[in-house]
C-alpha cells in the first residue's frame, strides 16, 4: 500500500510541475520580422520586330562609332605625310610634264626638223604616204625601184621605172656608183615631209624597195632622234 501512495503522490507533484509557469528573467526572446509582400508588377510585352529594331539600331551605333574611328585614323596620318606627298607629286608631275614636252617637240629651237628613226613622206605622188628611212650616216638618199630601164630623149640621158605599182620617167641628173661598182643613175625628185616640200636627188636602186633619206636632205634643215618614230605630221 505504501508503495502505492508513493506512486500516485509523484504522478501528483509531477502534473503540478508541468503547469506551473517557468520565469527566467535573463531569457530573451528575438523578434522576428514579418515578411513583407509587395503586389507582382508585369513587365509589358515586347515584340520581336521591336526586340530586331533594337537590335540593328544597336548595331549600326557599333559600326558608326567604328568608322569614326577609322576615319579620325586615316586624318592624322595624311596630316603627318602631307609635306612628302606634296612634294613627291609635284617632282612626279614635273618630270611627266618634262617627257611630254620632250615627246612632242618637233623642231629645235632655230627651227630645224626633229625627225624619227622613220617619217612618212609624199614622193612620186601627191596621196600617197611612204614610211622612209632616216640615215643621216648616208651621203645620198636612196629609193628602190622596179623595172630600171635607161634610154635616151633629144640627147639626154632618162630612166623609167616602176613604183609603188605606176610607171614613172625622170631626166638623169648625174651618175654614182654603188658599193659594188655599178653605175646608178640620180634623179631629182619632189619630196614632202612634215611642212617641207623640196626637191631631193635620190639613188635609183633596181630590184630594191623602200625609201632613204640621207645626209643630202637632212644637211642644214633637220636632225635626227632615233629613239623616237614619226615625229612629224603627215604632209598634205
Amino acid at each position: 500500500m505504501k508503495k502505492t501512495a508513493v506512486g500516485l503522490l509523484t504522478l501528483f507533484l509531477f502534473g503540478c510541475a508541468q503547469q506551473l509557469p517557468v520565469k527566467d528573467e535573463q531569457q530573451t526572446t528575438a523578434s522576428v520580422a514579418k515578411p513583407i509582400t509587395k503586389p507582382l508588377a508585369f513587365a509589358s510585352m515586347v515584340t520581336a520586330a521591336e526586340i530586331k529594331a533594337a537590335a540593328k539600331a544597336q548595331t549600326a551605333a557599333a559600326e558608326k562609332k567604328a568608322s569614326q574611328k577609322h576615319q579620325q585614323a586615316l586624318i592624322k596620318k595624311d596630316v603627318t605625310t602631307d609635306k612628302i606627298t606634296a612634294s613627291t607629286a609635284s617632282a612626279k608631275l614635273a618630270s611627266v610634264d618634262h617627257k611630254q614636252k620632250a615627246a612632242t617637240k618637233k623642231t629645235t629651237k632655230d627651227g630645224m626638223l626633229v625627225l624619227g628613226h622613220h617619217e612618212w613622206v609624199l614622193i612620186l605622188s601627191d596621196t600617197k604616204h611612204v614610211s622612209a628611212y632616216i640615215d643621216p650616216k648616208s651621203t645620198t638618199s636612196r629609193i628602190g625601184v622596179k623595172d630600171l630601164v635607161e634610154f635616151e630623149r633629144d640627147g639626154d640621158n632618162w630612166v623609167k621605172f616602176n613604183f609603188q605599182g605606176k610607171e614613172y620617167k625622170y631626166p638623169v641628173k648625174s651618175w654614182s656608183k654603188s658599193e659594188d661598182k655599178k653605175r646608178l643613175p640620180v634623179v631629182s625628185l619632189r619630196t614632202k615631209l612634215g611642212d617641207r616640200n623640196d626637191e631631193v636627188e635620190y639613188q635609183l636602186i633596181a630590184g630594191g624597195n623602200g625609201v632613204v633619206l640621207g645626209e643630202n636632205f637632212m644637211r642644214d634643215i633637220a636632225i635626227q632622234n632615233s629613239q623616237r618614230q614619226y615625229v612629224q605630221p603627215r604632209a598634205k
